[in-house]
C-alpha cells in the first residue's frame, strides 16, 4: 500500500470514528434534576425571636467534658458500624470503576496452539487429488492482540456509571448518617451512666438517713414514746430505698456494656473510663439552630435519599437503552502460521477488524418489564425521599419541643430543690436550739434526698434532649454544604 493510498485510509478512518463518537454522545432516559424543596420557612417551636447564628458541627464540645470527648473520638475510629459503613464505601467505589470500565475498549493478548486435521467428502465419493493433503494433520500457531468496543450509542453505560456513582455518593452519606447517630449516642449514654451515678449517690444517703430515723424510732417506741405503727412506716421506708440500689445499680451496668459496644470495645473497658463518678454534663454554650432549609442541606440521611434517588433515574435511562441495538467493534492484530520458527516475521501477519449488532427485538415483554420495574423503583426512591425530608422537619420540631419543655420542667425542680434545702437548713436549726427533734431533720433530708434525685433525672433529660437536638439537626459530621441558622440561648 501506498503512503498516499494510507493517508487517505487513514482520514476514513478518523472520519468514521468522529461520526461513531458525535453518535454515542446520545443518552436515553432522564436526565436527573434535584427535587423541589418545599420547607416551611421558620420552625413553630421556639425559634420566632432568636438572632441568626451558624451550625456548630463538634457540638459535644459545648458540654466541657474531657471524658466525653475522649468517648466519641474512641468510638468515632474504633466504632464497628462506622467500619461496616466504610466497607461499604469501598465496595460502591469498585461498582463506580468496574461500571466506567465498561465505557473503555476493552483487549487481552491472546496466544493459541492447535492441531488439526480435516477430511473433505467430495460429491458422489470421488476422490480428489487434495484430500491426502488436508487429511495429514498440521499444527496452527497464533498470538497477538485481541480487542473489542461497545459504543454505547444509547447511554446504557453511562447511565450505569451515573448510578453508580450516585450509589457512592449515598453510601458516603450514609457513613456520615452513622457517624451523627454514633456521636449523639455516646453522648446520650454517657449523660445516662453520670445521671445514675447521681443517682446511686443520692439512694445511699437517703439509705443512711433512713437507717438513722429507723434507729431513732424504735428508741422511741422502746421508751413508750412511739406507737409501734411508725417503727413498721420507718422499716418499710428504709426498706424501701434499698430496693432503688440495685435498680440503680443495674441501670448503671446497662449502660457501661451499651457504651462498649459503642466504642468497639471489650465488655468493661467503659467501667475504666467512667469509673470515678462526675457531674452530669451541662452545656456551656448557646444552642444553634439551623433553617429548615439548612436542615436539609446538613442532614445526611436526606442528603442518602436523595443520591438514591438520583441512582433510580439514572437505572432508568439504563433499562430503557435495553431496547435499542447494542453495536460493538471487534478487531485482531497479530501473527498466525504452521511453525513456531517462523510465527514473529512479516509474512505471519495476520488481522482481522470487524463489528456485530445485537437487538433483542423479540425479548420486548421482558425489557418492559425490566423498565416498568425501574420506573417503579424511582417512584419508590421519590417517595422516600419526600417522607425523610418531613421526617426530618419533624424529628427538629419534636425535639425543640421536647428541650423547651425540659427546660422549664428543669427550673421547676430547682426551685422546689431549693425550698426542700431551705426547709432542711430551718429543720436542723430548730433541732440545734431544741425545738423539734432529730426525726424531723432527717424527714427534711429524706424529702431534699427526693428533690434533687428528681432533679438530677430532669438535668440528664435536658441534656439528652438537647443531644437529640443537635442529632435533629445534622450536628456532627463535616459538611461542605453549610447553612444559615439561629441561635437559641439557654435559660
Amino acid at each position: 500500500m501506498t503512503t498516499s493510498s494510507r493517508s487517505l485510509k487513514l482520514k476514513q478512518t478518523s472520519t468514521a470514528l468522529l461520526l461513531v463518537l458525535s453518535l454515542a454522545a446520545c443518552e436515553v432516559g432522564p436526565d436527573y434534576a434535584p427535587p423541589p424543596e418545599t420547607t416551611p420557612v421558620g420552625w413553630n417551636a421556639n425559634a420566632s425571636d432568636a438572632p441568626q447564628g451558624q451550625i456548630d458541627q463538634t457540638w459535644w464540645d459545648h458540654f466541657h467534658d474531657p471524658v466525653l470527648t475522649k468517648l466519641i473520638a474512641r468510638a468515632t475510629t474504633g466504632n464497628f458500624d462506622i467500619k461496616i459503613a466504610e466497607a461499604r464505601i469501598a465496595q460502591a467505589r469498585a461498582g463506580v470503576s468496574s461500571a466506567a470500565a465498561a465505557l473503555l475498549p476493552q483487549g487481552d493478548v491472546k496466544g493459541t496452539a492447535t492441531r488439526e486435521a480435516n477430511q473433505i467428502a467430495m460429491p458422489g465419493g470421488s476422490a480428489n487429488s487434495f484430500a491426502p493433503l488436508l487429511h495429514k494433520p498440521f499444527n496452527i500457531y497464533e498470538t497477538g492482540f485481541d480487542a473489542s468496543w461497545e459504543l454505547d450509542l444509547f447511554g446504557g453505560n453511562r447511565r450505569a456509571e451515573e448510578a453508580a456513582t450516585a450509589q457512592l455518593q449515598a453510601s458516603e452519606a450514609s457513613r456520615a448518617d452513622v457517624m451523627v447517630s454514633l456521636r449523639a449516642e455516646v453522648a446520650r449514654t454517657y449523660v445516662q451512666i453520670r445521671q445514675y451515678q447521681t443517682q446511686i449517690a443520692l439512694a445511699r444517703k437517703t439509705v443512711a438517713a433512713d437507717a438513722k430515723t429507723l434507729s431513732l424510732t424504735r428508741q422511741r417506741f422502746a421508751a413508750g414514746e412511739a406507737p409501734r405503727l411508725d417503727v413498721t412506716q420507718a422499716e418499710a421506708a428504709l426498706e424501701q430505698a434499698r430496693q432503688r440500689l440495685p435498680t440503680l445499680r443495674n441501670a448503671l451496668g446497662q449502660a457501661e456494656y451499651s457504651l462498649d459496644v459503642l466504642l468497639g470495645a471489650q465488655p468493661g473497658t467503659a467501667h475504666g473510663i467512667v469509673a470515678t463518678p462526675a457531674p452530669i454534663p451541662v452545656a456551656g454554650k448557646a444552642l444553634v439552630l439551623a433553617t429548615p432549609a439548612a436542615v436539609i442541606a446538613n442532614r445526611p440521611d436526606i442528603r442518602v435519599a436523595e443520591r438514591k434517588l438520583a441512582a433510580a433515574t439514572a437505572q432508568q435511562g439504563e433499562a430503557l437503552a435495553k431496547f435499542f441495538p447494542d453495536i460493538s467493534l471487534n478487531g485482531f492484530f497479530g501473527a498466525l502460521n504452521t511453525s513456531t520458527e517462523k510465527l514473529i516475521t512479516g509474512s505471519s501477519e495476520s488481522w482481522m477488524a470487524g463489528g456485530s449488532v445485537l437487538w433483542p427485538i423479540l425479548s420486548y415483554n421482558s425489557l418492559s418489564a425490566n423498565l416498568h420495574n425501574a420506573n417503579a423503583q424511582q417512584q419508590e426512591a421519590m417517595a422516600t425521599y419526600q417522607k425523610t425530608v418531613l421526617s426530618a422537619l419533624a424529628d427538629v420540631e419534636k425535639s425543640l419541643t421536647a428541650y423547651d419543655e425540659q427546660q422549664q420542667f428543669l427550673a421547676a425542680t430547682k426551685a422546689e430543690t431549693g425550698k426542700d434545702a431551705d426547709a432542711r437548713r430551718i429543720a436542723s436549726d430548730r433541732y440545734k436550739a431544741g425545738v423539734t427533734s432529730l426525726l424531723d431533720v432527717l424527714d427534711a433530708e429524706r424529702t431534699l434526698y427526693a428533690a434533687q434525685d428528681q432533679q438530677a433525672k430532669a438535668r440528664s433529660d435536658e441534656a439528652q434532649d438537647l443531644i437529640a437536638l443537635y442529632k435533629s439537626l445534622g450536628g456532627g459530621w463535616a459538611t461542605s454544604q453549610p447553612g444559615t441558622g439561629a441561635t437559641v440561648k439557654k435559660d
